[in-house]
């Protein structure tokens, strides 16, 4: 039984091996995110040279830039080496993925469709940590509500240790989704020993967090940029940059084509069915009366989901819908777990067709290897970036090229180059070391803050600034003008405009005023 049970587990990790190389030879030489990708790559880039996280450059939690460190010394520094270091990690989500969906099909045909429907959203690329935090957690959930030992109460703390590692928010939503598993599992499943479960579970978030707890215990400034970094997201004016929901009902079939109208109805269904699953679960799991072990998936994706359910709509594109989404698709899957079987095999195949059908509408036309191939070809270019070979879109590549024309024949390796405010991969393309410790410009800050920044162009010696006034989100009050008021004053005072083409129109090349 033990032979049998290890030889479908290493099944399973096969085909998300296989399913994550695939993906990654297909798109991972297509496109360049110089904002979101860029500031990972940065992060990542200046790990490896021995910065620490939040406190030498802004950042989200450590885990993730020293995973993609590590394995630049295999890959290298470039930023295919960041993407094969994330498709290691893909694999791990996946992989928990997919073993939670094995509790609802037998099919091995249907797991390999089911997981190539999960890999599709684990976008944007960037952004896999996410994604597969999210199943991870799932299926950690899952196997607590199947045998809730404290063993496995254990195992879930460090889980949760682990995931405020790779961001505070991770950790904020994986205890909160966990502390209400274990008290679900101690009204519904077995009322023994609360307080011991929840001694255990704390004990295990304080394993799985050691490497933070260390880092600021041993690394001076650490401790104070963490608490900089929470006192900003809950003193900034909302947990992200906010979007309108863009409900099924909102769209307007008077404008686009038949393709366009159908993306924005599924993408807004998605967003509409988020909360609905949240709440009908929820009825279900305060009324239900069988065994909740027997429907395990569903009740672990409800309290992933229900946590997560915020990050989706903090910002309602489509890339945080993504963040969101898996517990979604998981426990959509599992709903004919409630069923009768001559009836729940029909409800899941018609679940997994309409979740396919609706999901290729949406995620699967923002893909680089489906955006590159309806392009016309000269719409992209072969572009060698620090010896690695890039399909890129021809207004990138010609942006690209002129950025490192300025940084050759204008600024000398003794100056310092500032590139603001959204293009932190131009760091690492050049090779130069922010002058700034936050690379990625979106928010207003306090005259403290702006006093640090005017006083690091004069100790850095940045008599170079590239630097757009942006409207971000189309949003005056988000231009760099307005977001950091006295450092554009004392650079329009200090610098003056230097004549270069090649740049966008918001864009200029400034120099120090001698």
């Amino acid at each position: 039984m033990k032979i049998m049970k290890m030889t479908k587990t290493l099944t399973i990790i096969s085909i998300a091996v296989a399913l994550v190389i695939i993906s990654f030879l297909l798109q991972s030489h297509i496109g360049l995110g110089l904002a979101d990708e860029g500031y990972l790559w940065y992060g990542t880039w200046r790990s490896a040279m021995g910065d620490i996280p939040l406190r030498d450059f802004r950042s989200y939690q450590p885990g993730r830039y020293y995973w993609t460190a590590a394995w630049s010394f295999l890959f290298g520094q470039g930023i295919l080496g960041v993407r094969a270091s994330i498709a290691i990690f893909q694999v791990i989500g996946l992989t928990c993925g997919l073993l939670t969906i094995r509790r609802l099909t037998r099919s091995w045909i249907t797991l390999c469709l089911i997981g190539l429907l999960l890999l599709i959203w684990m976008y944007p690329y960037h952004k896999v940590f996410e994604h597969s935090l999210t199943m991870m957690f799932v299926y950690g959930g899952t196997l607590l509500i199947e045998k809730p030992s404290l063993h496995r109460h254990f195992l879930i703390g460090i889980l949760v240790g682990i995931m405020a590692c790779f961001g505070e928010h991770h950790g904020f939503f994986g205890s909160v989704s966990s502390l209400g598993l274990i008290l679900m599992i101690w009204y519904k499943i077995d009322r023994h020993d609360l307080f011991k479960r929840l001694v255990v579970w704390s004990v295990g978030i304080g394993v799985g967090y050691l490497p933070m707890l260390l880092m600021f215990i041993g690394i001076p400034g650490v401790w104070e940029s963490f608490v900089q970094r929470v006192e900003f997201i809950f003193t900034r004016e909302g947990f992200n940059l906010p979007l309108p929901v863009p409900w099924p009902w909102l769209v307007d079939f008077t404008q686009g084509n038949g393709s366009d109208i159908a993306t924005a109805v599924s993408t807004g269904l998605f967003f509409l069915l988020l909360p609905v699953f949240c709440v009908l679960v929820g009825m279900y799991l305060i009324w239900a009366k069988r065994p909740l072990q027997t429907v395990a998936p569903l009740i672990a994706c409800f309290f992933a989901e229900v946590t997560y359910l915020q990050y989706a709509f903090s910002r309602a594109d489509l890339g945080h819908l993504a963040f969101a989404i898996h517990p979604l698709l998981i426990g959509l899957l599992a709903l004919p777990m409630l069923y009768q079987p001559s009836i729940s095999k029909k409800i899941f195949n018609s679940l997994l067709v309409v979740l396919c059908s609706l999901s290729l509408l949406t995620v699967g036309k923002v893909h680089p290897v489906y955006r590159k191939l309806i392009q016309p070809q000269e719409n992209f270019v072969l572009f060698n970036l620090r010896g690695e070979n890039l399909w890129i879109d021809t207004y990138t590549a010609k942006l690209i090229q002129t950025v490192i024309q300025i940084n050759t024949e204008l600024v000398s390796p003794e100056e310092s180059f500032v590139i603001a405010p959204h293009w932190p991969a131009f760091y690492p393309i050049l090779q130069r070391k922010s002058p700034w410790w936050d690379t990625y410009l979106a928010w207003r800050i306090s005259e403290p803050e702006a006093r640090k920044m005017i006083s690091d162009l004069q100790t850095h010696r940045v008599n170079w600034i590239l630097l757009g006034d942006v409207a971000l989100d189309g949003r005056d009050d988000l231009r760099f003008r307005n977001t950091h008021r006295l450092v554009w004053e004392y650079i329009i005072e200090n610098f003056q405009l230097v004549p270069i083409s090649g740049l966008p129109g918001n864009f200029q090349l400034l120099r120090r005023r001698n």
